[in-house]
């Protein structure tokens, strides 16, 4: 029974280590596409948000960064989960190409791991982002980490500072790109207030943990349900049956695990 029990816990280990570093990039890349057509369709009508509070998830612009040959699609919102779908605009600092420091949160090793060679990036290497307002230009300014001591300000009236983890995948610390608006600055919107500690830099979300269980407890039966089956029933039509819906609960169970984890790793 205990060998029984550790040879499953091992199964589904190797199975969560799969589909972070297999699936999730897929995932991420799938759900960028839906999320372009999405923005495009609302720049193409002048209707995408720009000011007031924006429905978390919501796709608010594209990062483009020539130099890497990186383009996502930028939603609103920071929590693990929302960074899973591409980088998040960190819900109390301004949208990019408003006055202020916009910053904008990325995963470096998991889902894509977008801002993964942020270090590869110069001095004024260009950045350009695209809101409903207007398509906005940064030139780098530098990079660091957030151990290292905070630059003096530039006097700049406008920047955007790109966070992820580092390292990828066991981060101890933030890297923080920062980079200063060339083109003309945007009106802004009001002050969205404080955001929750799942929003900031290296923060897993709680809030998974209640899904996490249910879908736990759901595995439990469906596996309890196959293993009748294959007892009573012949094994081919059992393994046909129960295959999908124990991979669909699965990957419900590793992405509420994947939301405990860093936001930006």
């Amino acid at each position: 029974m205990v060998t029984t029990t550790l040879a499953l816990l091992g199964l589904l280990l190797l199975g969560f280590g799969a589909y972070l570093i297999l699936l999730s990039p897929v995932q991420q890349s799938r759900t960028q596409e839906n999320l372009y057509d999405e923005l495009a369709g609302q720049l193409g009508l002048a209707t995408a948000p720009v000011d007031g509070v924006i429905v978390p998830g919501a796709p608010v612009a594209i990062l483009e960064i020539p130099r890497l040959g990186l383009r996502q699609v930028v939603v609103e919102g920071t929590t693990s989960g929302a960074l899973m779908n591409g980088p998040g605009h960190r819900r109390d600092t301004p949208l990019p190409g408003q006055a202020g420091v916009s910053v904008i949160l990325g995963r470096s090793g998991l889902y894509g791991a977008p801002f993964r060679d942020l270090t590869a990036l110069r001095a004024g290497d260009e950045i350009v982002v695209i809101t409903g307002q207007a398509r906005s230009t940064y030139a780098v300014s530098g990079v660091r980490t957030s151990l290292d001591p905070i630059p003096p300000p530039t006097g700049a009236v406008a920047s955007l500072t790109l966070s992820t983890a580092s390292p990828p995948l066991a981060p101890t610390q933030s890297l923080l790109l920062t980079a200063e608006l060339t083109s003309p600055v945007q009106p802004g919107r009001p002050d969205t207030g404080a955001i929750a500690v799942a929003e900031k830099g290296l923060a897993g979300d709680p809030s998974a943990a209640l899904p996490l269980m249910l879908w736990s407890q759901v595995l439990l039966l469906v596996v309890a349900a196959a293993s009748w089956g294959y007892l009573r029933w012949e094994r081919w039509p059992t393994y046909v049956i129960t295959t999908p819906v124990l991979l669909a609960v699965l990957w419900n169970v590793y992405e509420n695990v994947a939301q405990l984890l860093p936001n930006t790793m």
